[in-house]
C-alpha cells in the first residue's frame, strides 16, 4: 500500500515529492555515515558527480528492452548529477576497460530501509556483474544497519537469479503488474 502511495505522490504531486525527497535526504545524511562504508567486491566503486555524463551515455547505449522493468528515475546527465549529489542515494558502478558495465543504487530512507536498483550493460550480461552488484548492495546495507528491499518482476528471471545468488531472498508481497517486493538478507556462511 505504501509503495502505491509513494508512486502516486511522485507522479501526481511532484512538488510534494520534492519536499519529501529533500527531508529524507537530510535525515539520511544525519543518520548514516556513507563515508565509512568499505566496499568488498573487486571492481566496484562508488560513483561520483563527475560520472554523471558517463552514466547518461551508459543508459543511452542500452537497448529499449533493458528498460522494460527498470524505470526508477530519468537517465539524462542532469538527473544523474542530481541523484549523485543526493544524500539518500548510494550509487555504485562496475567498470570494464574504462566504461561502465554495471550500475546500481541504494535508495535509502531515514527509517532504516533501502531499495536496490540495478542494471548491467547488455554486452556484459551473464558474467556475474549483476550478482556482484547485489552482493555489494547487501554489504553496504549491512554496514549501515539497513534492511534492503527490491522490486523484481516475475518475468525478470536474470535479476531474480542474481539476487538469489548474492543474498537470501524472501518474497514480502506480490505487487501489481507481476512485480514482487522482496527483502534481501545476508547469506549464512557455511
Amino acid at each position: 500500500m505504501l509503495y502505491e502511495i509513494a508512486h502516486f505522490v511522485q507522479n501526481k504531486l511532484p512538488w510534494l515529492w520534492d519536499c519529501v525527497e529533500w527531508g529524507n535526504a537530510m535525515l539520511c545524511a544525519a543518520r548514516y555515515d556513507v563515508q565509512k562504508v568499505i566496499l568488498q567486491h573487486e571492481g566496484v566503486r562508488i560513483a561520483e558527480v563527475c560520472d554523471a555524463h558517463a552514466l547518461s551515455v551508459f543508459f543511452s547505449e542500452q537497448p529499449e528492452d533493458s528498460f522494460r522493468w527498470f524505470k526508477p528515475h530519468k537517465f539524462d546527465e542532469q538527473t544523474m548529477a542530481s541523484l549523485l549529489r543526493r544524500k539518500s542515494y548510494i550509487i555504485y558502478i562496475v567498470e570494464d576497460e574504462g566504461k561502465i558495465a554495471g550500475y546500481a543504487f541504494l535508495r535509502c530512507f531515514f527509517n532504516g530501509k533501502c531499495f536496490l536498483g540495478k542494471m548491467v550493460d547488455s554486452k556484459h550480461q551473464g558474467k556475474g556483474i549483476c550478482t556482484k552488484l547485489c552482493a555489494e548492495g547487501m554489504n553496504i546495507a549491512s554496514q549501515l544497519g539497513m534492511r534492503m528491499f527490491e522490486s523484481i518482476n516475475k518475468e525478470n528471471v536474470g535479476s531474480m537469479k542474481a539476487s538469489q545468488k548474492a543474498c537470501k531472498v524472501v518474497v514480502v508481497e506480490e505487487l501489481k503488474d507481476g512485480d514482487l517486493l522482496i527483502e534481501d538478507f545476508l547469506k549464512e556462511k557455511v
